[in-house]
């Protein structure tokens, strides 16, 4: 069965991020023999699932439970929620208790072993016996979620504590973007947007890993869209800077990009994996344009072909995505405008409007008023490099390698 997740550059340095750190609740232990729960997830930022929105969450996590040699589902999506009263992780109005032999002729062992398998956030929708799930990321990254996934198995008998202790582990991948400037270059970020990538995949939950990746590769994620009207002004940082007024991280399949790295063709555009920022540069010392215009009239053909645009004018480029996204792994994207890289392939003939239209005015130089082509890349003095760095899911300052 099948569920939208309504839950959820040249690129020169790539962050890696691994959920390497628990953050574990101390629980009281369950009366009786009932089964409870002791959880951990993953430090993340707020906008990712961590141990205090698993805790506040109404609908809770869900769990799925086989016992014995037959792997009957001892618990079949049970709904557990935290409760403060308690410090206890319960299935509300329902119960599960270890299983002990009452009868001198009952084998115990038959009970065991049981395995235990989470996932959040809770469905309604029923796994079955091969705990599989078809997945669908939202295209919308204001409904696209974080999913977590934990199990414990083969337990052989009931624990003194009673407590099953479950990690949870995030299964997408989590991507970000960061901007670097020079000293002198002011930086308008009007979007940015991961294209024709894949959004299904089926997930093992007794394997915690996913079972299918996704087939076709048609879908574009937008992570900060023109229509947003957001002002991502980066002026004179060195530094990388957050991109703001996104919906936060994407969260999106993990999935194999090797064979779909974009070739910088425009013939490839449309089938080929690749990342699209639309931008415009003007300096700090004397506000002339470096990249795109401020003032559309400032076109050199403005005048000439007749045109009506106000505002100013942005440029969009591609950049080839340079990493395949693993499970459980956060990437952040560095984009360098800073003069010393390429600055990405141009990918449109015109410059793009204050509202990310077409505005028909060719790309062009404003120093030089000279065209640049679809194909040609800004600061056309370098090559794309990278320069990979690697932090922890909980981002921690980047270490060169």
């Amino acid at each position: 069965m099948k569920s939208i997740i309504r839950t959820g550059l040249v690129i020169t340095a790539i962050t890696i991020a691994s959920c390497t750190k628990d953050e574990v609740i101390n629980v009281n232990n369950p009366a009786s023999n009932s089964i409870g729960f002791e959880i951990s997830t993953g430090k993340t930022r707020a906008i990712t699932a961590d141990i205090d929105l698993l805790k506040s969450d109404a609908n809770g996590f869900g769990i799925f439970a086989t016992n014995g040699s037959d792997s009957e589902l001892f618990i079949d999506n049970g709904k557990y929620k935290y409760n403060s009263a308690n410090y206890l992780w319960s299935w509300e109005g329902k119960s599960r208790n270890w299983p002990e032999s009452e009868d001198e002729d009952d084998n115990i062992e038959d009970y065991y072993p049981i395995n235990f398998y989470a996932y959040y956030p809770y469905s309604e929708t029923e796994l079955g016996e091969d705990l599989l799930h078809s997945y669908e990321i939202a295209e919308t990254p204001e409904l696209q979620l974080d999913l977590l996934a934990a199990k414990n198995v083969d337990i052989l008998s009931r624990p003194e504590t009673n407590l099953v202790p479950l990690s949870f582990k995030h299964i997408l991948s989590k991507i970000d973007f960061r901007v670097i400037s020079n000293e002198d270059f002011t930086v308008v970020i009007q979007s940015i947007a991961v294209k024709n990538v894949g959004k299904d995949g089926t997930f093992d939950y007794s394997e915690i890993m996913w079972a299918a990746a996704p087939e076709e590769f048609n879908t574009s994620f937008s992570y900060l869209k023109a229509a947003d009207k957001k002002d991502n002004i980066f002026a004179g940082n060195t530094t990388a800077v957050n991109v703001e007024g996104t919906s936060g991280a994407l969260m999106l399949m993990p999935q194999d990009l090797s064979g779909r790295k974009w070739d910088k063709t425009i013939a490839n555009l449309n089938n080929l994996s690749y990342i699209e920022v639309v931008y415009r540069i003007f300096r700090i010392s004397d506000g002339s344009d470096v990249v795109g215009y401020t003032n559309a009239e400032d076109h050199p053909m403005y005048e000439e072909l007749g045109s009506t645009v106000t505002g100013p004018l942005f440029v969009k480029v591609g950049y080839p995505l340079p990493t395949n996204w693993l499970m459980n792994k956060a990437y952040k994207y560095d984009i360098y405008l800073d003069g010393s890289s390429s600055g990405g392939i141009v990918i449109d003939e015109d410059f793009v409007d204050e509202d990310g239209e077409d505005s028909d005015l060719p790309v062009v130089d404003p120093e030089t008023e000279e065209p640049i082509e679809p194909e040609d890349p800004i600061f056309n003095f370098k090559q794309i490099g990278f320069d990979v760095v690697v932090i922890d899911w909980e981002e921690t300052d980047p270490n060169n390698l």
